[in-house]
Formats: C-alpha cells, sequence, structure tokens
C-alpha cells in the first residue's frame, strides 16, 4: 500500500471525511492546498450533506479528475466526464453502487477509500500532474 493510500486511511480514520480525506491527500499534486481542500470536501461526508447520495470517496475522485484532466473551457466536460463515468463504473462494478447510503449500510467505507486511491494511483495515474 502506498504512503498517499495509507493518509487517504488515516484522514478517514481521524474523523475527516472520505471526500476530506482524498482530496486533502490528491489535490495538493493537482494544485489545491489541504486546507482549501478540507474546506471544499468539509459539506461532502455522508453522500452530499449527509443525504445519503454520492460517496465522498467518487465525489471527490471526480473532482480530483477534473483538476487534472480539466481546464477553465466550457467543453472541458467532453474530455473529463467519460473519465469520470468510467472510474463510476469501476467503482459501481466493484460495490454495486456508488451511493453512500449503500456503502455505510455494509460498513465498508474504509475498504471503499482503499480502493479508489489504488485506483486512482494505479489505473487513473492521479500521481502524476498533467501538463
Amino acid at each position: 500500500m502506498s504512503s498517499r493510500v495509507t493518509q487517504v486511511l488515516d484522514l478517514f480514520a481521524d474523523k475527516y471525511n472520505c471526500c476530506q480525506a482524498m482530496l486533502a491527500t490528491y489535490g495538493e499534486i493537482h494544485g489545491l492546498n489541504c486546507e482549501t481542500a478540507l474546506k471544499l470536501g468539509s459539506g461532502m461526508g455522508s453522500g452530499l450533506g449527509r443525504v445519503g447520495g454520492m460517496c465522498g470517496f467518487v465525489s471527490a475522485t471526480c473532482l480530483l479528475l477534473g483538476l487534472k484532466h480539466g481546464t477553465d473551457a466550457p467543453d472541458a466536460k467532453l474530455k473529463v466526464n467519460p473519465i469520470c463515468l468510467e472510474f463510476c463504473n469501476d467503482f459501481k462494478a466493484k460495490y454495486g453502487s456508488v451511493h453512500c447510503i449503500d456503502i455505510i449500510k455494509r460498513k465498508i467505507c474504509a475498504e471503499c477509500g482503499q480502493f479508489v486511491a489504488e485506483l486512482l494511483e494505479n489505473k487513473y495515474d492521479i500521481l502524476t500532474r498533467q501538463q
């Protein structure tokens, strides 16, 4: 397990929510400082404000993929959306859902965090800054 994967799990164990743990760990690689990452992710816990919606690990990953592959052009979504969809499909194939309420019921949040972080590093090359 890489040190960043461990960092995600440690932050999550330290009571940061799943989105905060991901953004704080990987955001700085792509220009997002830790303090801003923690603030940005603070409302995303328990499925977007505790409504059980999109898993914070998943939503953070889509934000991170946007940081890596996106631009400030209106059509940036044409490049980023297919990558996010592929990632969501990877997650759903493994866990059956991208919704927090389904993950929390199964008590597998930390397992999901490890899976997402390893997938980001190994398949989506999040550690390499896009030029």
